[in-house]
C-alpha cells in the first residue's frame, strides 16, 4: 500500500508538472518546509489535498541505535525500517483558521521489537487538527499560529506477540508556530509542540524512536527551518529537528537531527522532498528519514 501511494504521488507530480511547469512561489509555498510547521493557513473556502510518503531507514547495524548516554555513542541493533503513506485534506474555515484531517497506511519491520513479532502493517491512527493565526504583522513579515489537534486510535495497537502500527491511546497535540520573513529571499519557521497522551494503557511502538513506549507521559518536539526563495522554481530548505519522549529518568528517548530538502512551486500546487539524518540521541534508533509529498490546492 505504501509503495502504491508513492507511485500515485510520482504520477500526479509528473502530470501536473508537465501541464503547469514550475512557477514562482505563492504564499503557501513560500513558507512551506519539510518537517517544520508553517503559520500560514489555507484560504477561506478553499481545499488542499496532500499525498505524502515517508521512509525511516536505520543506518546500519553496528551503529544502529543510540545508547542511554546522550550523544554520539551508539550500539548494535537489529534492522528496523518503516514505510508510511499519508493522505491529508485541509479546508479553510475562515481567513485565519483551517482544519486538517490526516490518515494513511504504514508498514514496519523491526527484528528487535520486544513483542516478539518482526513485522506489522495497517491503517494509521486518525489525526484531526485546527490551526489559528492569532498574530500577524505584515510590515515585519511575522505570523504566529496555534495548532490544536486530536489523534484518534483507530489503528490496531501493538500487544504481546503482535507488532502493529497504531497507538492504543488518545492524544491531545498542541503547537506554537512562528513564521518570519527575514528578507525578500529568506524565510524562517520555528515550532514547539507537545503530544499529551490520555486514556487506555499508553503503551505502543514509536517508529520515530524505534522503541516501545511503556506508560509514555508525552512527546515534546521542536523544529527550526530556513528557506531560500530567491530561485523562482526551487526553494532549498535546511532544518534542525529535536524530539523528546517522557517515560522515566532512566529510559527517556531523545533525538536530534538535521534535514535538507527543497520545495518546488507548481502554479498553486507544490512538491516537497527532503531527508533527515539523526546525529545525536538517547535510547533511540539511528536513522535516515526520507520524505516526499505533493500538495494540490483547489
Amino acid at each position: 500500500m505504501a509503495k502504491t501511494m508513492l507511485k500515485i504521488i510520482l504520477i500526479a507530480v509528473f502530470l501536473v508538472t508537465a501541464q503547469l511547469g514550475v512557477s514562482e512561489a505563492n504564499d503557501r509555498a513560500r513558507y512551506q518546509k519539510i518537517k517544520t510547521e508553517s503559520a500560514s493557513v489555507v484560504e477561506s473556502g478553499k481545499f488542499e489535498i496532500d499525498l505524502s510518503y515517508m521512509l525511516i531507514d536505520q543506518i546500519g547495524k553496528q551503529s544502529g541505535a543510540f545508547s542511554n548516554s546522550f550523544g554520539t555513542t551508539s550500539q548494535d541493533r537489529s534492522k528496523m525500517r518503516y514505510h508510511q503513506a499519508m493522505l491529508a485534506v485541509t479546508y479553510g474555515l475562515m481567513d485565519k483558521m483551517d482544519i486538517t484531517a490526516r490518515i494513511g497506511w504504514a508498514d514496519i519491520k523491526d527484528r528487535e521489537y520486544p513483542f516478539a513479532d518482526s513485522h506489522g502493517n495497517g491503517i494509521t491512527d486518525l489525526e484531526i487538527e485546527t490551526k489559528y493565526v492569532f498574530y500577524q504583522d505584515d510590515e515585519n513579515g511575522v505570523k504566529l499560529a496555534y495548532v490544536a489537534g486530536l489523534e484518534v486510535p483507530i489503528a490496531k495497537a501493538s500487544r504481546t506477540g503482535k507488532l502493529r502500527i497504531g497507538q492504543n491511546f488518545w492524544s491531545f497535540n498542541q503547537q506554537l508556530v512562528l513564521t518570519k520573513d527575514l528578507n525578500e529571499d529568506w524565510t524562517m519557521n520555528a515550532d514547539v509542540g507537545y503530544q499529551l497522551p490520555f486514556g487506555r494503557t499508553r503503551d505502543a511502538y514509536s517508529p520515530r524512536f524505534g522503541r516501545r513506549m511503556a506508560d509514555t507521559r508525552g512527546t515534546l518536539e521542536s523544529n527550526v527551518a530556513f528557506g531560500y526563495t530567491g530561485i523562482d522554481f526551487l526553494q532549498p530548505v535546511v532544518e534542525a529537528n529535536y524530539a523528546h519522549e517522557w517515560l522515566d529518568s532512566a529510559s527517556d528517548f531523545d533525538l536530534l537531527g538535521f534535514t535538507v530538502g527543497a520545495i518546488v512551486p507548481l502554479d498553486k500546487h507544490r512538491l516537497r522532498i527532503g531527508v533527515q539524518r539523526d546525529f545525536w540521541g538517547r535510547n533511540a534508533v539511528n536513522a535516515y528519514t526520507w520524505t516526499a509529498g505533493f500538495t494540490m490546492a483547489f
